[in-house]
């Protein structure tokens, strides 16, 4: 069964009855985000939905949690170049030809930007207290679309 997961987080996938599935998360410290549901491959994005909340309550280094998950998700993506700065407040990005994704360690924004002649535009900004794990897997689709420019 595929184990997909989070940094930080061990998940386990156990079948309690004839299609229903029980999906457990686990941090280090022993906090569970967990669901019982039908749909394995939905029950498991919702289960990680939860750990995604709690961590972002209680996560000592939040910053750097979404930065290895976003480089987690895009392991197998084109990316240009990537960096962690823990000298500006945590704050990163992670690039592609034309796109980025850069968290503003001290406002804590996401934000989505395009580069035109040169120059990197926002295009999408997500402030911390409405980020999501549905939105930040959203921008992090936004990054590797491929998208072609009529200049």
């Amino acid at each position: 069964m595929n184990k997909k997961s989070i940094p930080g987080w061990t998940i386990n996938i156990d079948e309690i009855s004839n299609g229903a599935f029980k999906v457990t998360l686990t941090d280090d410290y022993g906090r569970k985000a967990e669901i019982i549901d039908n749909a394995i491959d939905e029950t498991i994005e919702r289960a990680i939905g939860y750990a995604f909340d709690i961590e972002k309550q209680i996560s000592q280094n939040w910053n750097l949690f979404l930065y290895d998950l976003a480089v987690q998700k895009l392991s197998d993506k084109d990316i240009k170049n990537k960096e962690y700065n823990n000298q500006a407040f945590g704050s990163w990005f992670i690039e592609r030809q034309d796109k980025r994704l850069v968290y503003d360690g001290k406002d804590s924004w996401l934000i989505l930007q395009t580069k035109t002649k040169g120059d990197w535009t926002d295009i999408d900004t997500i402030k911390k207290d409405e980020l999501k794990f549905s939105n930040f897997v959203r921008q992090l689709n936004r990054l590797t679309e491929n998208t072609t420019h009529n200049n």
